[in-house]
């Protein structure tokens, strides 16, 4: 069995998170105790415990420690044999962190699978469903992975209630991401507002398109305004940018609208945090590194690619990837962000038939 400390490095719900999908990938007995032992509301919240409970559900396996408040939870895993599968996070949960656990488990299945979750897909401290699809994913998919994200209904804080599907054709193993940056001259994106006047998602798009223009980045935003059958639970909106165009880049932002924040400033916001990313020269953005180091741990041959920051989920992303797969992991620090070269252990899906 493998023992992770949740309360190590970066102390959130992403030790969980990989740490579940690693035991469960690798077939090994693993437990996870101090769950997210600094926060203000510590152990296990409805987001963490649908995860766990679904990666259980998933893999076959038996779990201990499910329940709200649980400060540890203890995996053992058996085979992953694909399948459909529904969830409630039953809170303005993040769909997409639910996602960064389940999609590795999803791929190396035996058979498709697809996922109907229900929760948040615009919240706080996590990326939004565009991000995901277009940025994190879009460097999977140069790996080898097959899976594909749809919003029948967008969900904001405070009642969620967003509609994801999630598609995954199971892969026999995973080649290496090979991302070396390079110039940035256009980007596209997404502006969302759901129970709000339409000028909201308007404005926002407006604003980014301008200020990406003023640094010669050439931006297709894509205006959507949910209404009728698709408007959210609750009203929000929020705008979501990626690079486009530039083979080996990866890299993308988001802002979040507010009550009494202009939406000029979210669409400027979130061009100006694009901005910044792309005028590091790295090839992932600081937000998208973290979540491809259990992908490359797992591929075949070494993988190469600079981020523009090195975080703190990052290093533990490392850490955790060294614990279970024993890769050899370089980090080097670079003169903006640094150069992660990964090793992996060429996992087979054994699953199959």
């Amino acid at each position: 069995m493998i023992e992770i400390d949740g309360s190590m490095m970066e102390g959130g719900g992403q030790i969980l998170r990989m740490a579940l999908s690693y035991g469960a990938l690798l077939g090994v007995p693993t437990r996870v105790y101090n769950i997210r032992q600094g926060r203000s509301r510590p152990g296990l919240r409805p987001q963490h415990l649908k995860t766990a409970e679904t990666l259980t559900r998933m893999c076959g396996g038996e779990a201990d420690g499910l329940r709200i408040g649980s400060p540890e939870v203890g995996l053992r895993p058996g085979s992953i044999p694909g399948g459909n599968y529904k969830v409630d996070i039953g809170t303005a949960g993040s769909i997409t962190l639910m996602l960064q656990c389940l999609a590795p488990i999803a791929a190396f299945s035996g058979a498709p699978m697809k996922l109907v979750i229900r929760g948040g897909t615009n919240v706080k401290w996590s990326p939004p469903t565009p991000f995901m699809d277009n940025v994190t994913w879009a460097a999977l998919r140069s790996m080898g992975f097959q899976g594909s994200l749809s919003v029948q209904r967008e969900g904001f804080y405070p009642k969620g209630g967003g509609l994801v599907t999630a598609e995954f054709n199971p892969v026999e193993s995973l080649t290496p991401l090979i991302a070396d940056g390079g110039r940035v001259s256009a980007a596209r994106g997404v502006s969302i507002c759901g129970r709000l006047p339409g000028h909201v998602a308007e404005r926002q798009g407006r604003a980014a398109e301008a200020r990406l223009g003023e640094e010669g980045i050439d931006a297709d935003i894509d205006v959507r305004v949910e209404s009728g059958r698709k408007s959210p639970l609750s009203p929000g909106s929020v705008i979501c940018l990626w690079a486009s165009g530039s083979p080996g880049v990866f890299m993308g932002s988001s802002s979040l609208g507010e009550r009494g924040k202009p939406a000029e400033r979210v669409g400027e916001e979130a061009a100006g945090a694009l901005l910044g990313e792309v005028g590091s020269g790295a090839a992932v953005d600081r937000y998208t590194g973290d979540n491809l180091i259990l992908w490359c741990s797992l591929a075949s041959g070494e993988s190469d690619f600079t981020v523009s920051e090195l975080t703190t989920h990052t290093e533990t992303a490392v850490e955790l990837a060294r614990i279970f797969t024993g890769a050899d992991i370089r980090v080097e620090a670079a003169k903006n962000g640094a150069r992660i070269r990964i090793n992996g252990i060429g996992l087979r899906n054994l699953h199959l038939g």
